[in-house]
């Protein structure tokens, strides 16, 4: 079975289910049954025109323009033979509750702006040099900070799974080509499947341990010694950087 095309631009995406047109955007989904739809226009090279049975019309937005024209061509595809003439009136809107791009788009513009005046503050009191190691350092202690919080959340998930993992047979997942991917397939006590990625597996099947109470927390099992090495190197790895970065951040002013 082939996925849903969804066509998708900044904070809008259409999706075309196998009846429906679904329009989505952080305020607002739109569902548009297709047998409403009389017909779909190219206004230009990345917007569509869907115009119901009633005349009503809706705009949907393409990021590209490959993407757009397969999508006009999968939705007139998928319209029915016998439309229905009641239009707009089995047109559904509900209001959503999204993350605004421009609120992203402004957290990190504030961020790289206040990170140019620190870089800024420390070359007039410093001098160049000092400004062009902080400028790393400061990228630098982001990264280990990222790091050492992804350390330690896998090391409290590996703690977890040791004290009530239930483990159980995964079995590889294949392409439709025969080839095989990273991810493996497993089903909990409840009949919820999951995957597990372990790349570099050659074996069909592998044993993965995941948490009972949120099967969502899983891993591939390995010996006792192998866990505590890889996590633990890993989190003096994360440490050093962190502390490399606070030390190129905090030397200026030591």
């Amino acid at each position: 079975m082939l996925s849903h095309q969804v066509l998708a631009k900044a904070d809008e995406s259409a999706v075309l289910e196998p009846d429906r047109l679904v329009v989505t955007t952080v305020s607002r989904r739109k569902e548009i049954p297709l047998a409403v739809v009389r017909e779909v226009h190219r206004e230009n090279d990345t917007t569509l025109r869907v115009t119901l049975t009633d005349g009503a019309d809706h705009w949907i937005h393409g990021g590209n323009a490959t993407a757009t024209t397969l999508f006009h061509d999968a939705l007139t595809a998928a319209l029915p033979e016998e439309r229905d003439p009641a239009g707009s009136a089995l047109v559904t809107v509900e209001d959503e509750h999204g993350v605004r791009t421009w609120w992203l788009i402004a957290g990190g513009a504030a961020f790289v702006g206040l990170y140019i005046a620190y870089v800024w503050w420390t070359a007039v009191a410093h001098g160049g040099n000092t400004a062009f190691i902080s400028f790393f350092a400061a990228l630098g202690t982001l990264i280990g900070l990222g790091s050492v919080l992804g350390a330690a959340a896998t090391i409290a998930d590996r703690v977890v799974l040791a004290r009530r993992g239930v483990t159980v047979v995964a079995t590889a997942k294949y392409f439709p080509n025969g080839k095989k991917s990273d991810y493996y397939q497993f089903t909990d006590t409840h009949g919820n499947e999951y995957s597990q990625e372990a790349r570099n597996r050659p074996t069909r099947h592998i044993h993965v341990v995941y948490d009972p109470r949120h099967p969502s927390r899983h891993a591939p099992r390995a010996p006792l010694v192998v866990v505590v090495l890889k996590n633990g190197f890993g989190m003096l790895g994360a440490l050093a950087l962190l502390a490399l970065g606070l030390w190129g951040v905090l030397a200026p002013y030591l």
